[in-house]
């Protein structure tokens, strides 16, 4: 059996969300962030599996678009408040996962999207 892309980072998405919903003395628009992404990546991956893996998956795109504005705001709301006491703990704990969420994201949208390049 084939791994497909969604299948490979879903997981790895899902679980920088749940981090960053759930590490200590993060902001509550943080926490809040971090679960709305790793929600919808959940959703997501799991309405493309039960509509048969499709090709342009169009339901699956909308469940996963929250995702995105969500992991926006964890890479940019650290850098914006300003809350952490160093830049490494901004970098490591705020504006890291949330790039490597937003990312992660993209690149599963990327796919829902694709076309079938035999029509």
């Amino acid at each position: 059996m084939r791994i497909t892309l969604p299948t490979a980072l879903t997981p790895p998405a899902v679980a920088v969300g749940l981090l960053a919903a759930v590490l200590p003395g993060e902001a509550a628009g943080t926490r809040a962030a971090g679960a709305v992404a790793a929600l919808c990546l959940a959703a997501g991956y799991s309405v493309w599996r039960v509509r048969g893996r499709r090709m342009h998956d169009d339901r699956a795109i909308l469940v996963l678009l929250p995702a995105v504005p969500a992991a926006v705001w964890l890479a940019v709301g650290g850098l914006a408040l300003d809350r952490a006491e160093t830049p490494a703990h901004r970098l490591a704990l705020e504006v890291g996962p949330g790039l490597a969420l937003a990312g992660l994201t993209a690149a599963i949208l990327g796919y829902h999207g694709r076309h079938d390049p035999r029509r």
